[in-house]
Formats: structure tokens, C-alpha cells, sequence
């Protein structure tokens, strides 16, 4: 029992730190064109051929499905609609954390026989390394791995992000060999299921899970012995799970977002450029080159004394640099700065913590009283995150502090309830003015977007005709840039 609290402890506590967060601290808000456009715009779960977004299945399921919980279950008890939908959201993403941090105790616990305790202590750092790995010193706005740019993305790159990764844990843990589906268990159905949410999710995200399962089929094959048929049948679950995400990188090479990025520069020199930026990125501008070198003195060490841990750790150290390649050849065809988002770089530094953790766990079993150390390493961590002048940068639009977005999308919705109200068709609010022709964050076509959802979600009568007007008193008056 005492046991099973510690792991029950750690989830419970780590799910709340997360809600909090996610709900207080930098609370996930709507507030431009984005966001109110996809948290009604329900799609059918399907891939789409030539749709916009072909395979971007989960997050244009599951923010819609948050918007309504939120505004008929959520809403109805506290009164706010725009706090309402920060609670839902943060408690979606909180769930996810808490699973993928999870996945990651039990795959610690198997490979090294830890008890749960010590496990535990291993999750923790695990996800303090999240919050860590682009600290700077006393600086504003500090980056962290669950940071993306508002809320539409944390459904379209931080979900899928964490769901691969938790699926990657998964696997490495249990072998699906060709039986595994054979019994239509619950268990068996979930997983078919949720392994199809991961494939149609992004495929900026959904390739960790398909590099890990590629190297894993790699290390199967026995080269003298090998016979395609036999192979696959023998496989059969990761096999076609491969085959499928594969095809949804046809559906998605033929969208239409893709088609839209398409470059009159050489293709040869965007891939230079990006792989130049994103090299750079990845091993001088954050903290883990010291987590990769720990674990690159470690290895030769590991190969010697523990054959069975070196295989797994293997695995994931040829799944580095496939990530690398791959995201470079996408990236490249819409921007190199694109493969510089921490959310698009988290499959990088989640296979780089692994590594590491494994490599920390190698010299915590060969000097078993070393693990003494470990809860002062997890609170070391934690308090080097928050301590001194840093603090963590808004996962907005440009940065504006949460409260800001509020004010504004407050004030956008007063206006069209105002109207609806009135008995009024058709009516002209005023925005903050941005700084393109369409005026994003708040684009002169999100009019009726917005009348749709607060439509869809109860809180207008009918829908109005929108028209956006942007003033530029309104920058100043939400201090806005």
C-alpha cells in the first residue's frame, strides 16, 4: 500500500501543479482569429483528402469537443464563459501531462526493477526537465517544452506531442506483436483507437512514435534469416501502423496548408538553411548538450556492464538522428524558423530526457545508496526553475500577458451579446489593430467566426453578421503593442 500511495501521491500531485498552471499561472485563453475559428468548427473524424488540414484529426476534434464542454457543462456552474473554457482546457492538457509523466514511471520502473518510490522521484525529474531545458538567467519570457503560441496550438501541436511521446513509452514497454489485436478486448479497442488519434494528429508530432517503431522493426530484422512475409506477420501491428502513417503523409503532402507553403527558392537551400538553424537550436541555445554528454559517458559504460539496458537505450539514441532528418525536410518546405518552436522541437528533447534518465538510473542501480541523492536532485531542479527573476513566457499571440486577452476577447464578445440583445442582424465591432493587411491577431474575417461559436455555445440567440472594424485606441487603451 505504501507503495502504490507514492505512486498514487506523485500522479495526484503532479496533475494538480499542471492544472494550476495551465489555470492560474499561464492560463491557456482564447483570444485571436484561431482560436475562435476551430473551437466550433467541428470536423468529422476522418482524414480528408485535399482538405486544409487532411489529418489533423485529433486537435480539430478535441478543441471543438472542449469548447462545448465548456460552454454547456463547465460555464453553467461558474458563471464565466472565457474562465469556463480556460478550466477545461487546462484540465485536457493537465490529463495528458499526467498520463505521458506516468507512461514514463512505469517505463523507468521496468527497465531498472525500481520500486515505485524511486520511480517516482525519476518521473518528477522528468518533468521538471520540461520546464528547464530553455531556462536563462533572470530573464522575462523563458521558453518550456509545453509552450506554444495560443490555444488552438496547444490542441494542434502540445496534445499530439504528448500523446506520441506517451504511445513511444508504451511500446518501448510492451512488445504488440501480431496477437496483440487478436482478442477485441477493451483494453485492445482504447489502444486501436488512440493509436489512430496519434497517426491523424500532426505530422510534426506523430513521427516520434513512427521513427521509434521503424528503429524498432530495424532491430528485429535478422538479416540471414529474413523473409518478408514471415516478418510481417510476426509484426504485424507495428507494420501497419507504419504503412498508415505513411499515408497520412500523403494525405497531408496533398492538403491544402501544404500546397500554400510551397517556395520559389531552391528546395536544396531551405533544407541547408534549416538544418544549419535548427543544429544550432537544438545543441547551443537551451541546456541540453549537458544532458547529451552526461548520457554519451555513460554509454560506453552501460554497453560493458548491461547488455539488456544498452539495447533500449539504443533505440532511442537512433531515433535522434532520424528526428533531426526528417523535421528538417518538412520544416524546410514552410520555414526555417518553424523547426525553432519548442512544440516542434519536443520530440528531440523528449527522446534526449529519456536517454538521459536511463543514463542517471545506469549509475543509481550499480551504486544502489546513490539513490539517496535523487530526492535532492528532484528538489534541486525545482527550485533552480523558480528561483531568481525568470518567469515563463505566455503561450499567446505575441506574447500579451493572459489577463490582456481576456480584457480584449471580453471586450469582442460584450459587443456581439450587446447586439444580439438588441434585436439587432448585422453589427461593427472594434478590435485592436494588428500589424498585416488581414489584421491578425484579430482578422478582418474572423467577424462571423466568432458569431458562429458564441452561437454554437448559447451565448447569443442567432447569428449575427460581424463586420471588424481595428482601432488603434484600443492598443493603447490594453496596452497592446
Amino acid at each position: 500500500m505504501k507503495n502504490l500511495s507514492a505512486e498514487v501521491v506523485m500522479s495526484t500531485l503532479i496533475f494538480l501543479a499542471m492544472f494550476v498552471f495551465f489555470s492560474q499561472v499561464h492560463p491557456i485563453v482564447l483570444f485571436d482569429g484561431d482560436d475562435w475559428n476551430v473551437i466550433s468548427d467541428a470536423r468529422v473524424g476522418l482524414p480528408k483528402w485535399h482538405g486544409w488540414n487532411p489529418i489533423k484529426i485529433l486537435p480539430e476534434t478535441f478543441f471543438p469537443i472542449c469548447g462545448y464542454f465548456a460552454a454547456y457543462v463547465v460555464r453553467p456552474i461558474i458563471g464565466d464563459y472565457l474562465t469556463a473554457f480556460t478550466l477545461t482546457a487546462a484540465l485536457i492538457v493537465s490529463i495528458f501531462i499526467t498520463a505521458y509523466v506516468c507512461l514514463f514511471v512505469k517505463f523507468i520502473k521496468a527497465i531498472f526493477n525500481f520500486d515505485k518510490f524511486t520511480a517516482s522521484i525519476f518521473g518528477m525529474m522528468f518533468l521538471l526537465l520540461h520546464f528547464a531545458i530553455f531556462l536563462k538567467h533572470n530573464t522575462q519570457d523563458n521558453l518550456y517544452l509545453f509552450h506554444t503560441t495560443d490555444a488552438d496550438c496547444y490542441f494542434n501541436y502540445v496534445l499530439p506531442n504528448l500523446l506520441n511521446a506517451t504511445l513511444v513509452l508504451f511500446v518501448a514497454r510492451v512488445d504488440l506483436t501480431r496477437k496483440f489485436f487478436d482478442r477485441m478486448t477493451p483494453f485492445a479497442i482504447t489502444l486501436f483507437f488512440v493509436l489512430y488519434l496519434a497517426i491523424f494528429s500532426n505530422v510534426l508530432s506523430s513521427c516520434v512514435l513512427a521513427i521509434y517503431v521503424f528503429v524498432e522493426l530495424m532491430s528485429r530484422v535478422k538479416p540471414k534469416e529474413f523473409n518478408l512475409r514471415k516478418f510481417f506477420a510476426a509484426n504485424r501491428t507495428l507494420c501497419i501502423f507504419l504503412i498508415f502513417w505513411l499515408i497520412s503523409l500523403l494525405f497531408e503532402a496533398n492538403g491544402g496548408r501544404a500546397q500554400s507553403m510551397a517556395h520559389e527558392e531552391s528546395y536544396i537551400l531551405l533544407v541547408l538553411y534549416t538544418a544549419a538553424a535548427l543544429i544550432q537550436s537544438l545543441l547551443l541555445d537551451n541546456r541540453g548538450l549537458a544532458l547529451i554528454i552526461f548520457a554519451i559517458v555513460t554509454l560506453p559504460f552501460m554497453w560493458r556492464a548491461n547488455k539488456d539496458l544498452w539495447r533500449v537505450t539504443k533505440k532511442f539514441l537512433l531515433c535522434l538522428p532520424l528526428w533531426t532528418v526528417y523535421i528538417i525536410l518538412v520544416t524546410a518546405r514552410a520555414e526555417a524558423t518553424y523547426a525553432l518552436r519548442p512544440d516542434v522541437q519536443f520530440g528531440f528533447f523528449f527522446i534526449v530526457f529519456v536517454i538521459f534518465l536511463t543514463a542517471l538510473g545506469f549509475w543509481i542501480k550499480k551504486f544502489p545508496r546513490a539513490a539517496l541523492v535523487l530526492p535532492i536532485l528532484c528538489f534541486a531542479l525545482f527550485t533552480w526553475i523558480f528561483s531568481g527573476k525568470r518567469t515563463f513566457c505566455p503561450s499567446t499571440f505575441n506574447h500579451v500577458p493572459e489577463s490582456v486577452c481576456i480584457q480584449v476577447s471580453q471586450h469582442i464578445m460584450n459587443q456581439i451579446i450587446a447586439a444580439d440583445r438588441a434585436g439587432f442582424k448585422e453589427v461593427t465591432i472594434t478590435v485592436p489593430k494588428g500589424d498585416d493587411v488581414d489584421n491578425y491577431p484579430h482578422p478582418l474575417y474572423m467577424g462571423n467566426n466568432i458569431s458562429r461559436t458564441l452561437h454554437a455555445h448559447g451565448m447569443i440567440s442567432r447569428r449575427l453578421e460581424v463586420k471588424v472594424q481595428p482601432d488603434a485606441t484600443l492598443n493603447e487603451r490594453f496596452n497592446l503593442p
